[in-house]
């Protein structure tokens, strides 16, 4: 997959809207700033602003429609879902599930990290078939089918927003408020590639 295309792809979807891409952001960037080392809070706190930012950025490219009002559109997404809390489960599941895999070793944690990288941009696939209610394990075990041969390309793509992470460090963290959009909304293309079949479209 061609990662610049991919990148490219993110910042025509972002050009002239940088502002509401921010805001969509903001509340995750916020939540990792003031709770990033309480553990089981930032999990819970983390999980619910990045359902918030997936769903939102996700309505946005797919509708080419830049959300009028963006921190209302990233709250509504948190829970909107016709099953209660479905997205946030999914995320905890996947986090639980993760340091798991992480407790016998870093690199089993890491792999399965990516293994399960899709899973609630499936759970999102399935809704808008009009799944009431995706099984959270089903949609799991779809995500780790969809990443079977691309876990590798994955990590490169998460290592090619290296050098971005590092100036966001050297900015006091306020680079974060253009990088987390960015990284984000690159994730969303990623996924559509990946149903092309591996065609940024």
């Amino acid at each position: 997959m061609n990662f610049q295309l991919l990148k490219q792809k993110t910042l025509r979807n972002f050009a002239g809207n940088w502002g509401a891409a921010i805001l969509i952001g903001l509340p995750f960037v916020i939540v990792t700033y003031f709770t990033a080392t309480t553990g089981i809070l930032y999990a819970i706190l983390g999980s619910f602003t990045t359902v918030g930012m997936v769903l939102t950025f996700s309505e946005w490219f797919d509708f080419e429609r830049v959300p009028e009002y963006p921190l209302t559109a990233t709250f509504r997404n948190m829970l909107a879902t016709p099953r209660p809390w479905g997205p946030f489960l999914l995320c905890i599941v996947v986090e639980i599930y993760t340091l798991l895999w992480s407790l016998l070793l870093i690199v089993p944690g890491i792999v399965k990290g990516l293994a399960y990288s899709q899973a609630l941009f499936i759970y999102r696939d399935h809704v808008l078939r009009g799944e009431n209610a995706p099984d959270i394990n089903e949609v799991i075990t779809e995500s780790r089918t969809m990443m079977d041969g691309h876990k590798l390309e994955l990590f490169w793509l998460n290592l090619s927003f290296i050098g971005w992470v590092i100036l966001s460090f050297l900015t006091f963290g306020i680079g974060f408020f253009w990088l987390v959009p960015y990284y984000v909304g690159t994730m969303v293309n990623y996924h559509e590639a990946l149903v092309a079949g591996g065609d940024v479209i």
